[in-house]
């Protein structure tokens, strides 16, 4: 009796692993996203695992993927790296992990290790760690932030921000001036000032420093 009850949770197990493997599997995948008949994202990704049952409706990107989204009027909006996602066909989620980085048409730039993307609520989160580098220059730290779908009201939490600040170039009679003098010993090359930037938050029940 023991052998049977043996041989039959062999059997419940191997149906339990059959119900998580994926239906489909495809190799060196891409397709386009459309709306009315425009371009609205275009991914391609080296292996894509397709889950189609009632309880497990999702796609699984174990190798990562690369996205490209557009503006209504094709132009190029910005791109999206990772190492591995996953998107829930149920709830409308995307979720990202592993050197995320996003990058707009602008040149600005984010990085992080997790990435969601609730296209249902119409907003791009991350809970952990988060680097924006504006193409300014400008580089902003955070412990999570927050932003519209179309990455604008990016508001980074407890931020802390890094601006390099340039002097604007002298005139030649001023410079050789400059140069006379550090031929002297009497003047210092100028370099550049990095001056950091904390907004707090004084409203903030927990006292984060957020910036917009």
């Amino acid at each position: 009796m023991l052998f049977s009850c043996v041989n039959d949770m062999e059997i419940v197990n191997r149906f339990i692993d059959t119900e998580t493997e994926p239906d489909m599997i495809s190799e060196n995948f891409e397709t386009l996203f459309t709306d009315s008949a425009r371009l609205q994202m275009k991914m391609i990704t080296p292996l894509i695992k397709q889950f189609t049952s009632a309880q497990e409706q999702r796609d699984e990107y174990p190798e990562g993927l690369h996205v490209w989204l557009y503006e209504n009027t094709g132009e190029l909006k910005g791109e999206i790296t990772a190492n591995w996602a996953r998107f829930d066909r149920i709830d409308d989620l995307w979720e990202a992990r592993g050197n995320v980085i996003i990058i707009d048409a602008d040149g600005g730039k984010l990085e992080t290790e997790q990435f969601y993307w609730d296209r249902r609520a119409g907003v791009v989160y991350s809970n952990i760690m988060t680097t924006l580098t504006q193409p300014n220059g400008t580089v902003a730290v955070g412990s999570s932030f927050t932003a519209k779908q179309d990455f604008t009201d990016v508001v980074l939490h407890r931020g802390r921000a890094t601006i390099i600040m340039v002097e604007i170039e002298e005139d030649e009679d001023e410079e050789d001036e400059d140069e006379e003098d550090e031929d002297n010993g009497n003047g210092e090359a100028n370099e550049p000032e990095i001056v950091d930037i904390v907004h707090e938050d004084t409203n903030s029940s927990d006292n984060e420093e957020d910036i917009e």
